[in-house]
């Protein structure tokens, strides 16, 4: 019987972060990685092969990662484990020292009469079908998308420009409901409609029409929508069929039970990505963002700690830094939104910018860029920050989200020491990160406070 030191059971990022980074920090150490998809998607990119790419096996995650890890890859399946034995679906077994449980979520299936229809797909990690969605969606000239977030969002977008009469329903009163404020929802739903896109908001689907296959949609109001296909975009839920087999403590609606290094109940097992509970960075409850770069940041945490606590830091919570893309505009969000500082009964002061991305603004390439900064009112620590316009939007979300995590204030970010360059950013008289946050000190000095603050 074969035995490794390490397993880690799953191929998506979180996995294969951790393989490398196991392998940087304990070189002598033999890794497997077990999972049962021949070909591994890049979860992000699963939109794009609707219309963007060629085909589903251009958003493939190379095997090659897998093997500069030192790792042996292993596509089987664990059907179950006895002692520190895993036993595989080929019949095979295998020993380990410490195991890894690294297997993601699966798309919510929500309970809409009509929902089992052909022609229902959801979003998959799966190669083969995505490939079959892919071809079923070249014959459908109508597709409602029930879920307005990202996914749903630039699922939406690719429809459209494949050339496809599109409908987006959301059963919130925008789009990006939870992770952007309204004004920046209706912003993208705004370019999804000049695309040609009709996009219901504050709507629930009751019902899927159709026989067999699927013939429309029925909203909660009565209304009717057309369809040659749905897909169903709502949320993911957390796998959690292993770890209860393996005793392990999991929450039905969060994953499972880990601590701040992600360790579980039993000391040799780990659990990362989507699969494993998720605290928010703020409040310390439970979050349900699921996040590549989150899974990527657990997957080093583990990979380095496995043997021993080689790094001295504990996971923070999920921050939450998106970004994505629709049309031509870029939009991404880092902390916390407006509305999530109120929900949290938060007291904040918001600083606000509006600028050209190139200088001078005529140069090729310019585009608006909006953005929107949370502050804390009396620490003045950044809490968020929204943005929308060109495609620096995703890197400047990265710069945010180092800002909140070392817990920068507007006066830190006042003083930054910026480089520009009239190809490649605003100019440094306008630069929106410093002049959202003057935005911000500005309204500090002008707060009254109210008799009840004093």
């Amino acid at each position: 019987m074969e035995k490794y030191d390490v397993i880690i059971i799953g191929g998506g990022p979180a996995g294969v972060t951790c393989a490398i980074s196991a392998h940087n920090f304990y070189p002598d150490k033999s890794i497997a990685l077990i999972r049962k998809e021949k070909i591994s998607l890049i979860p992000c990119g699963i939109p794009y092969t609707m219309h963007s790419l060629d085909s589903v096996d251009d958003d493939t995650l190379p095997n090659k990662l897998i093997e500069q890890a030192g790792a042996d890859l292993i596509i089987d399946e664990v059907i179950d484990k006895e002692g520190k034995i895993l036993e595989l679906k080929s019949g095979k077994k295998i020993a380990y020292d410490k195991l890894v449980l690294a297997v993601g979520a699966a798309p919510i299936k929500p309970p809409i009469p009509g929902i089992e229809k052909k022609g229902i797909f959801f979003v998959k990690k799966d190669r083969d079908y995505l490939v079959d969605m892919k071809a079923y969606s070249r014959n459908s000239e109508n597709i409602v998308i029930i879920g307005g977030g990202y996914i749903g969002a630039e699922m939406a977008d690719e429809f459209l420009k494949a050339g496809k009469k599109v409908a987006l329903v959301e059963m919130m009163k925008g789009i990006f409901p939870t992770t952007m404020d309204q004004e920046f929802g209706t912003q993208a739903q705004q370019i999804l409609e000049d695309a040609g896109a009709t996009v219901l908001t504050g709507r629930r689907v009751e019902s899927i029409l159709g026989n067999e296959i699927v013939s429309g949609t029925r909203l909660d109001n009565g209304d009717e929508i057309p369809a040659d296909m749905v897909i169903v975009s709502v949320g993911a839920k957390p796998v959690l069929s292993m770890a209860s087999k393996f005793g392990l403590a999991v929450h039905p609606n969060h994953g499972i039970w880990v601590n701040d290094y992600l360790r579980t109940f039993d000391k040799d097992i780990f659990a990362i990505g989507d699969c494993a509970a998720k605290y928010d960075f703020f409040s310390g409850e439970f979050s349900n963002i699921m996040l590549a770069s989150t899974a990527m940041a657990e997957g080093r945490l583990v990979g380095s700690n496995l043997f021993e606590i080689k790094v001295m830091r504990k996971f923070l919570g999920v921050l939450g830094s998106f970004s994505t893309k629709i049309g031509r505009t870029a939009f991404g969000a880092s902390g916390l939104s407006e509305q999530n500082a109120k929900e949290m009964n938060m007291d904040y002061t918001l600083g606000q910018a509006t600028t050209i991305d190139r200088h001078p603004g005529k140069l090729p390439g310019a585009s608006k860029l909006h953005m929107k900064l949370v502050f804390a009112r009396y620490s003045h620590t950044l809490l968020g920050a929204q943005m929308y316009g060109g495609d620096s939007v995703g890197e400047l979300v990265n710069m945010f989200s180092v800002m909140i995590l070392n817990k920068m204030t507007d006066m830190d970010i006042y003083n930054l020491q910026i480089g520009t360059h009239p190809m490649l950013s605003p100019s440094p008289l306008v630069y929106p990160v410093i002049n959202a946050s003057v935005d911000a000190i500005k309204k500090w000095y002008e707060y009254k406070p109210k008799k009840e603050d004093k």
